[in-house]
């Protein structure tokens, strides 16, 4: 892969793909950042930054991850958020299906306390897997099993109010699709958590998108959704209204198409954002901004990340000024007692004068659920 100060580019079999400029922020709403196997962390994320990708909610498992919450969060903080130039981070803590024999009320006590971390947005990702992994011999554990997994975690992020990000999957052959039967079935009883539900890498048709939309749940859309089997998932997408649509990658899993197959990274979802949002203005003619600008909105509520749209108004005539696209920078704010670092959306001057008798006056209007 390649950087430089206008595109990231990545390589397969000697064919070079530049990622596409993007319409609106982007936001990986799903990334594995302790399981990458060939890649650099900090790389990626500046990569991703350069890509594009204003936010990143990676996931924590403390049994898959085999590490404390408090880990997790001294290793962001220490190694990670120092970083210049790289998308906001904020993090989900759940158990993934394959660890629900082994939940115990310890690993409860672990997830119940990441959520009173600040850095924590939720939790996740957590589920139903009925599927029989065969490259890594993993067996699926029994479906009450899993199902209390689920109910147990859905119960606390309905108690505290936090997003949850659901992991769904079955066999292939399962018509019935029996993992999100049970899950639809959990939700039902459970609820809903008022502040979102995620159905993470979806890859199912039109009208189970339609099912959990109607219980109020965000379909996030990976790169498996480029792959030339999956017109379904597309269809799908095409069909979600878009205040439901996010984008993720999953990554280091399932790079999208020209360049599956390699090792997946957060700046790839700028391809797969670019190629949904292609293949749905195909089939409905609907803007392709509207639509970039409406996965980024939903993921800044879903995550209440503050959103200051910065402008400056002119009250001298003494004062010039040029503006050239919007970009984002981090900045220190407090809110009430809390210090926390914020994205902030102004534009970049491309030329500046300072006025002689005058000067800037910045209005901030947020967007988020938070009280400011």
């Amino acid at each position: 892969m390649t950087l430089n100060a206008e595109r990231v580019t990545f390589t397969k079999k000697k064919k070079t793909v530049a990622c596409p400029v993007p319409l609106a922020p982007l936001a990986d709403t799903h990334a594995h950042l302790l399981s990458f196997w060939g890649k650099d962390v900090p790389e990626t994320l500046v990569r991703a930054k350069a890509a594009g990708i204003d936010l990143l909610v990676t996931v924590f498992d403390p049994i898959a991850d085999k590490r404390s919450v408090t880990d997790y969060s001294d290793w962001l903080v220490r190694e990670i958020l120092p970083m210049q130039d790289i998308p906001q981070i904020k993090y989900l803590a759940g158990v993934h299906p394959y660890g629900a024999p082994d939940y115990t009320d310890d690993i409860h006590a672990q997830v119940v306390a990441a959520l009173d971390d600040p850095l924590c947005a939720g939790i996740g990702e957590i589920g139903l897997d009925y599927h029989m992994d065969y490259d890594d011999d993993i067996a699926p554990a029994p479906h009450n099993v899993q199902i209390d997994c689920m109910a147990r975690q859905l119960e606390l992020a309905v108690r505290r109010n936090v997003p949850v990000e659901l992991h769904l999957r079955h066999e292939d052959m399962d018509q019935e699709r029996t993992s999100h039967v049970d899950a639809y079935n959990v939700l039902r009883g459970v609820g809903v958590p008022q502040t979102g539900c995620v159905l993470h890498c979806f890859g199912e048709d039109r009208a189970t998108m339609e099912r959990f939309v109607e219980l109020g749940c965000y379909i996030a859309y990976g790169g498996a959704a480029t792959f030339k089997r999956n017109d379904d998932v597309r269809e799908a997408f095409a069909a979600t209204p878009l205040d439901r649509i996010l984008f993720e990658t999953d990554c280091p899993y399932m790079a999208p198409e020209p360049i599956r197959g390699l090792e997946c990274e957060p700046a790839m979802i700028s391809i797969t954002a670019n190629a949904l949002v292609n293949d749905r203005i195909d089939r409905t003619g609907e803007d392709a901004e509207t639509i970039a600008h409406a996965a980024w909105e939903n993921a800044c509520k879903l995550f209440k990340i503050v959103l200051a749209f910065a402008v400056a108004l002119r009250y001298s005539n003494s004062c010039t000024r040029a503006w050239r696209n919007w970009q984002t920078r981090t900045v220190q704010v407090r809110m009430g007692a809390n210090p926390m670092k914020v994205q902030v959306l102004s534009p970049a001057p491309l030329i500046e004068r300072a006025p002689s008798n005058g000067g800037f006056f910045w209005l901030c209007a947020h967007r988020g659920d938070l009280n400011l």
